[in-house]
């Protein structure tokens, strides 16, 4: 499989806190990569930086063989980006207008866009609410909505930023469902999460701490085997924090100011 995402040897720093420190991650084709790691740790400047909302300080990435540092327009219309922030979306906005938006600004031929639009909306229950401002909406479905509106064009790789925080049980395993079944038709996904009870079994786990990566593990044997490995991400999935004198003062949350 080739190598669609590829982060060698980054670094970043925000002032005096080093946050990312020779960080080392890839993704091949048809992957799903789960970051996890305690607040603080750098997960969501990690994918700013994959996706060049962010420059790294020092180090290489590449995303679909495109330098993101010097070429990063270039991947706008072969990634999708879901952003912890709601306020990606227009409120005012319906949802179909939403979409209708995003998808022209893709390039998406109007016949196409249609059509992806209504399957999306009717795959999370959203369709008879297409015409519904978005400030209407709860908090779930406008997490829905984003990530129909990722999807619209069609990408290679999509990003998400903790797009299961907040979600009530049978919307986090509607939400884990459709990813699961987008990435079994080779949807490349790298996603951030805290929420790892409910990932799809063939989801690979990356643990980032102090500012690197520090194992990468299958989900199925997280689950299933009682060892060091179980035990850490046994911690992360009933929210303990691990080893909390590790994390530098003053950082948590440091990653969400990026």
């Amino acid at each position: 499989m080739r190598k669609v995402v590829e982060v060698s040897g980054v670094r970043k720093s925000f002032g005096e806190l080093r946050v990312l420190d020779k960080v080392d991650f890839y993704a091949e084709e048809g992957d799903f990569k789960v970051i996890v790691g305690e607040n603080g740790s750098g997960k969501s400047t990690l994918l700013k930086i994959m996706i060049g909302l962010l420059l790294p300080d020092d180090g290489e990435v590449k995303v679909l063989g495109v330098d993101v540092k010097k070429h990063w327009k270039k991947l706008s219309a072969r990634i999708g980006v879901v952003l912890a922030n709601e306020r990606s979306l227009y409120w005012k906005l319906t949802a179909w207008e939403n979409l209708d938006i995003f998808g022209g600004v893709y390039g998406v031929p109007k016949k196409v866009r249609r059509e992806r639009m209504e399957e999306l909306l009717k795959r999370f229950g959203l369709f008879e609410y297409k015409d519904k401002p978005v400030e209407e909406f709860s908090t779930g479905m406008r997490k829905k909505l984003m990530i129909c509106k990722a999807l619209i064009h069609d990408p290679e790789v999509l990003f998400i930023d903790e797009i299961l925080n907040g979600l009530d049980p049978p919307s986090v395993r509607e939400m884990v469902g459709f990813l699961d079944e987008r990435n079994r038709r080779g949807l490349t996904i790298v996603m951030i999460s805290h929420v790892l009870h409910v990932l799809p079994e063939n989801a690979c786990v990356v643990l980032l701490r102090n500012g690197r990566v520090q194992m990468e593990v299958r989900y199925k044997d997280i689950r299933s085997e009682r060892s060091e490995v179980y035990e850490v991400f046994e911690n992360l999935i009933r929210g303990r924090n691990m080893d909390e004198e590790d994390t530098p003062s003053g950082s948590e949350g440091d990653e969400d100011k990026a």
